[in-house]
């Protein structure tokens, strides 16, 4: 009766290590901004290729911005 106790007890605590590492390599990080947790998740997360593939598809389709009035005025 003692043996299925000792791995009772053996595996509760090997569970509760478990878990008390976790909770160590759990760091919380707060943020005054939104934009400082989307900068954080953008250095963390990897962008798939085939999306960064599309968005760049997506930026060489948009038109090039026009010249702002005093560009225009000055350029003759």
């Amino acid at each position: 009766m003692n043996r299925p106790t000792s791995k009772l007890n053996q595996r509760q605590h090997e569970e509760t290590v478990s878990q008390q590492q976790n909770a160590q390599e759990t760091a919380t990080v707060e943020f005054a901004t939104a934009e400082e947790m989307l900068r954080h998740d953008a250095g963390q997360a990897a962008v798939p290729p085939a999306v960064a593939e599309r968005l760049q598809r997506s930026i060489a389709n948009e038109p090039k911005p026009q010249p702002s009035w005093w560009q225009r005025l000055f350029k003759g």
